[in-house]
């Protein structure tokens, strides 16, 4: 492979690393399967209407953003809202997405108290 193939194959495989990662914990839930270098997921503490479910994953997003933790962008997969983690970059490690689970899980916890 060339470098720019090495890359590709090693995005891809941090996708899956993320993907167990999620599956792992069991507040939150992957929204679809992994696509390539695509996941798709939620915090789901359970006991949640749709509505409140959807606006605490979008204040997650917020406060993963504006806490300079991460950057993931967002999608509705049927009717459901997900954070969504494209991984492209040959600067992304390993520790970066045990750190997006991990502060996912600190925000959601926080902010379901409020």
């Amino acid at each position: 492979l060339d470098r720019f193939g090495r890359m590709m194959a090693r995005n891809v495989e941090q996708a899956h690393f993320l993907g167990d990662l999620i599956t792992k914990q069991p507040e939150l839930e992957l929204c679809a399967p992994i696509g390539l270098d695509i996941v798709c997921y939620r915090f789901n503490p359970g006991g949640l209407n749709a509505e409140r479910l959807e606006r605490l994953n979008r204040d997650i997003l917020s406060e993963l953003h504006e806490q300079g933790i991460a950057a993931p962008s967002y999608t509705t997969l049927k009717g459901v809202y997900c954070l969504r983690v494209a991984i492209a970059n040959h600067r992304s490690r390993f520790e970066d997405f045990e750190l997006l689970v991990r502060e996912t899980l600190r925000i959601g916890r926080e902010l379901d108290k409020v």
